[in-house]
């Protein structure tokens, strides 16, 4: 009777790290000063609701475990290790700074079946620019390296977001992913309003972040063309052309609405703070807490109902409407499309 009620695919991701080392320019969760509370759930209660996401049965889970920075945190090792002994798809998105051999070695325990490293730019420059700490691009190289050696099941991928500072290197970066023996796929996402930064739709005019904002449209579509030509060649590209074509209306027009019809994140979609608090949308109020969580009652609520109506109405071209979860009719998760396209 549950199942008929909630969605086949469940994409759920864990945001329990709040700090980073890096001073991105496109994201300031740098900034926060993040101490542990007693609000926030104990690791065994992280563990019951990851249970009941495994037990729905017939349906595909993926945890993904995104920050901040997730490796500063060694409580999200132990999240996978959980999930993929209860057979949990689980993916981990990581700037690389943190991965040594002994690192490394701990990801190849935890059982993490995918692992994405944000890599900006071909030219240790442009990256360590973006990314605001000098060696930045030198220490991630070194990383893969370790991942290469000691974690031979995991499926490494690279994600780059494609901002004015490295749309020329795009294509250079993108071949090379291809060339590489180990990387599986490359993502790329369209540069947004950056993390933790309060809520504004003319960001991208704002003296501070103009720079990041590529405002010459046939640059941007010769580029995006060349990877929709690329993808067609069996290049490791993960994005549909469909979302690489809408880059390119996006860039074009910000304030347009991207999708013909509504926003349809709610669908499958969950993200959890540091507190446990469940969200379906980020600028909504919390739909519940994973300490109550009943999956009956989550998927199939008055409160839930109205939520949702809500983001259907939403015209905003939010980070999750356009990049990570983005959607044609009924897509794959992450780790499905990633699957598909690199043929586990």
């Amino acid at each position: 009777m549950i199942t008929q009620i909630i969605p086949k695919r469940i994409f759920c991701c864990i945001g329990i790290s709040q700090e980073c080392i890096f001073k991105c320019k496109m994201c300031f969760f740098w900034k926060n000063k993040y101490e542990r509370t007693e609000q926030e759930p104990t690791l065994q209660e992280w563990y019951n609701f990851i249970s009941l996401l495994a037990d729905l049965g017939e349906n595909t889970v993926e945890i993904n475990l995104a920050g901040g920075e997730p490796l500063l945190d060694e409580r999200n090792l132990k999240l996978v290790d959980f999930a993929a002994k209860k057979g949990v798809y689980t993916s981990l998105s990581s700037n690389g700074f943190l991965i040594n051999k002994e690192m490394a070695s701990s990801i190849a325990r935890s059982g993490l079946d995918v692992i994405g490293i944000s890599l900006d730019g071909i030219d240790e420059n442009t990256h360590d620019f973006l990314r605001g700490v000098q060696g930045s691009y030198d220490k991630i190289m070194k990383g893969i390296d370790h991942l290469e050696r000691h974690c031979g099941h995991l499926t490494i991928g690279i994600q780059t977001v494609i901002s004015d500072r490295n749309l020329d290197e795009v294509i250079r970066l993108t071949e090379w992913v291809n060339a590489h023996r180990r990387i599986r796929y490359i993502v790329f996402q369209a540069i947004e309003h950056p993390f933790n930064t309060p809520l504004d739709l003319e960001w991208h005019n704002k003296s501070e972040y103009a720079f990041l904002w590529p405002r010459d449209t046939h640059r941007v579509n010769n580029v995006i063309d060349e990877l929709i030509r690329l993808k067609g060649s069996g290049y490791k590209i993960t994005n549909p052309v469909s979302q690489l074509e809408i880059f390119k209306a996006y860039f074009a027009d910000p304030g347009k609405f991207i999708k013909q019809g509504k926003c349809n994140v709610s669908e499958n979609y969950m993200n959890i703070n540091q507190f446990g608090d469940i969200f379906l949308c980020l600028r909504k109020e919390s739909i519940g807490n994973i300490r109550t969580f009943a999956p009956e009652e989550f998927w199939h609520s008055q409160k839930v109902d109205r939520i949702r109506k809500e983001m259907g109405k939403c015209r905003d071209n939010c980070h999750h409407l356009v990049n990570c979860c983005y959607k044609e009719e009924h897509p794959p998760l992450l780790g499905n499309e990633i699957r598909q396209n690199i043929g586990n």
